[in-house]
């Protein structure tokens, strides 16, 4: 029939939807037709088209929506024998079409299912791709194989330039890579870092740029040959004709690029009638694109390495220096030269040459240790401790760092200001307890390590993780290496959120500081924020107060920024432990330029990106929350009544409040319990020696009596229904490391009445 077709524009088949809406609109066409025909019993004759083989030709509305009508269609006498002629009811032509597209359809259909049942194809299917893949690959190595040792095969070939027998091939001279002796030396006079390869005695052979071949007694044979250094040129060297002037060797010098080491020479040109002189100085060397080893110029590294070094430290911060060298030195003798490549040389020259870019570029107004997206307004910073970035005592050193208090805090300023803090105001001992978890830098004092120099790098991030400043800590993680962060970083920021994972106990640290140091005032301005996966951690009430997610315009901050920043230094530690203080000092800024580099860069598409999936979820969300409210049918100001509810619960101590005595021995028996669990539960995964064990064991034993005569004490000042269960407790204490222990505890005092019962209850009673 004209007007269907059974392949598509694209070369699909149409679905079975097409077919269903045309045998619709022919189903419904027939209907209408019934209705709107006349109830007279004369009948009504029209001329029906037909195609070359006799069907008949469906005929469609106009676009007036008026079926065109012949003049002559209507006959008055149907029954005149005379006239022959081919009509069909309308009726009747209707159900024939219908026919036809219903037997196409389920032809269509049958087809579906029959390619449905067979194999998945490779574009949908990741495994398939990949097998795919490895059989191409399986099937194309015995060829792969073939033309690589074909390649190796040495053929008689021709020079590229003279046509005369070819002894050398420069695969950097592609084309044109096939040279006689006397074409290779007047090609690589100029061309002295291309890597070339001989054909004598039929193989290949890597040849230095300082090795020529020649011919001798008949046979071909590989003689030594001076080689210069390529460098910028004067543009005149004196008024004397430029064919006076001779080019010579001058002082040997080391060059080291991308390839390895290169033993050159510099070149001298000298005019034999003024008798003047040139040879390049440092300022030629470095528009050469070279940097000095030292102040004579024995050794010069190529920017190149310095760059592909820097980028290869960003992008693995575990690679060593050493192995960077050997990486170069084993490309040395790939090519057919030797040598060694100086490691304190190149890690001086590097530093250096990083720290001169480093000053162009803040010549030109560049900001490394800043966010573009939040300064100088931030929303919300983030500190944590870096435990891994210790230093051992044993490397020593007395240069002074080039990029001293660039990222990393000076150390006599943190001093200072620690021992300030510890001048005016007396500290508490001991680490800091919350919910289930005793946190080793929730403390404000701690003891030196006796085989560390620094302990660690604390670090301060911005919610798009740029990062701002650090310090070194030499006291474990204590309240005032975050506070110093906190008050550098205010005199350049404005700060709304600052974000740590003890936020509970640092605030109130702060909030006493800032009481005995009145300077430290303007940093109340702030707002506490808990990282939100460390809340997670801590107790349901500080959860609720403190946690991100429940601070009103945090927005979709998580607070836990700094941690992908410490996983980035964290794999630093490999080669920093091991280095001199100045070294550490360089290489962390070093890495820490790079990464905020790297935000940059992607700064536009990681904050496109941010957006989209925050107005996602901000949409899902409401639509959860919508949905949940009508589940329960409570209204809005029901569910705000709610979190009020809640919040109050978590901000209101007064149901808490006892006498003093009894409270201080509530805490105490907690801490002591937690300290209890965490050293027993840690006796065997932290310690290898049996010496330290013993040392503990002793310690655990003295722990655990005095936390059993706090509990009798305890007893002995409620009653007996609200005591304390001192076999359960020993219970509970033994089965750590099983699946119990701590966690599950809930202590008398911390059930305070039905309505919050549900909120508090996640295991059995003490």
């Amino acid at each position: 029939m004209n007007g269907i077709h059974t392949v598509s524009k694209n070369g699909r088949k149409p679905t079975a939807d097409v077919f269903t809406c045309n045998v619709d609109f022919l189903w419904c066409k027939e209907k209408q037709d019934e209705k709107s025909a006349p109830h007279n019993r004369e009948s009504k004759f029209q001329w029906i088209e037909r195609d070359c083989e006799g069907r008949p030709l469906l005929k469609r509305k106009s676009r007036s929506g008026k079926t065109r009508m012949r003049s002559s269609a209507t006959v008055l006498n149907p029954c005149d024998p005379a006239e022959e002629v081919s009509m069909v009811t309308e009726q009747n032509m209707s159900q024939h079409l219908l026919d036809s597209e219903m037997q196409k359809l389920q032809e269509i259909l049958a087809t579906t299912v029959e390619a449905s049942d067979g194999p998945p194809s490779t574009s949908s299917s990741w495994s398939l791709r990949q097998s795919a893949a490895q059989d191409e690959w399986q099937k194309a190595r015995p060829y792969h194989l073939d033309c690589l040792l074909f390649s190796r095969v040495v053929k008689e070939n021709k020079c590229s330039q003279c046509s005369s027998p070819a002894i050398i091939r420069c695969r950097d001279c592609m084309p044109e890579e096939w040279l006689c002796m006397e074409c290779d030396i007047i090609c690589h006079k100029k061309l002295v870092l291309h890597n070339r390869e001989s054909c004598i005695d039929g193989f290949y052979r890597p040849i230095p740029p300082t090795v020529c071949c020649v011919k001798e007694n008949g046979r071909c044979t590989l003689k030594n040959q001076v080689r210069l250094l390529p460098t910028v040129r004067p543009d005149r060297l004196c008024t004397c004709d430029p064919t006076n002037i001779t080019e010579s060797a001058g002082r040997v010098t080391i060059l080291v690029c991308i390839n390895g080491r290169y033993d050159l020479y510099l070149p001298n040109l000298a005019c034999r009638v003024c008798l003047s002189q040139w040879t390049p100085d440092r300022s030629d060397l470095i528009r050469s694109g070279y940097w000095p080893a030292s102040v004579n110029s024995e050794t010069l590294f190529s920017v190149d390495v310095f760059s592909t070094f820097e980028e290869m430290k960003t992008v693995a911060p575990g690679l060593s220096r050493q192995g960077f060298l050997r990486l170069l030195e084993q490309r040395t003798e790939q090519f057919g030269r030797s040598g060694k490549i100086h490691g304190d040389a190149f890690q001086r020259s590097f530093v250096e040459y990083t720290f001169c870019q480093f000053l162009c570029e803040k010549m030109a107004n560049v900001e490394h240790f800043t966010c573009p997206a939040c300064t100088p307004n931030m929303l919300a910073v983030s500190a944590d401790g870096n435990r891994k970035l210790y230093r051992f005592q044993h490397s020593k050193g007395s240069e002074e760092p080039y990029f001293e208090g660039i990222f990393i805090a000076k150390d006599v300023d943190v001093s200072s200001f620690v021992e300030e803090i510890r001048s005016k105001a007396k500290s508490t001992p001991g680490k800091g307890t919350c919910g289930a978890t005793q946190w080793s830098a929730a403390r404000e004092t701690a003891r030196r390590a006796s085989k560390l120099d620094e302990e660690g790098l604390e670090v301060a991030v911005c919610r798009h993780g740029v990062i701002l400043k650090g310090l070194n800590m030499y006291r474990g993680e204590i309240f005032a290496y975050p506070l110093f962060l906190q008050k550098e970083l205010q005199a350049a920021t404005n700060i709304h959120f600052y974000c740590t994972d003890i936020s509970c106990k640092y605030w109130p640290y702060l909030q006493k500081m800032s009481v005995s140091m009145p300077e430290l005032s303007p940093l109340l301005q702030m707002r506490p924020f808990l990282s939100v996966m460390h809340a997670k951690a801590q107790s349901t009430k500080c959860e609720i107060v403190w946690s991100g997610r429940n601070q009103e315009g945090a927005g979709a901050t998580a607070g836990e920024e700094v941690e992908m920043v410490n996983s980035f230094l964290s794999r630093c530690a490999l080669t920093t432990k091991y280095m001199t203080k100045s070294a550490r000092n360089d290489m962390l800024t070093v890495h820490a330029i790079g990464w905020n580099r790297r935000k940059h860069d992607g700064l536009h598409l990681a904050l496109s990106n941010r957006y989209v999936k925050t107005v996602r979820k901000a949409e899902a969300e409401s639509q959860r929350l919508e949905n949940l409210s009508r589940e329960l049918g409570c209204p809005e100001n029901m569910v705000q009544q709610w979190v009020h509810d809640v919040r109050q619960w978590a901000t209101d101590d007064s149901i808490d409040v006892r006498q003093d005595d009894q409270h201080i021995l509530q805490r105490s028996i907690e801490h002591i319990c937690m300290g209890v669990y965490q050293k027993k539960a840690s006796l065997y995964n932290q310690t290898d020696s049996n010496k330290i064990r013993q040392m503990r064991r002793r310690k655990l034993g003295e722990e655990k009596r005095k936390l059993f005569e706090a509990i009798k004490r305890y007893n002995e000042q409620v009653p007996e229904k609200e005591g304390i269960n001192e076999q359960m407790v020993e219970s509970r204490l033994s089965m750590v490391g099983h699946g119990s222990g701590e966690d599950s505890l809930i202590w008398p005092w911390e059930v305070h009445s039905t309505a919050y019962r549900s909120i508090l209850l996640t295991g059995s009673f003490v």
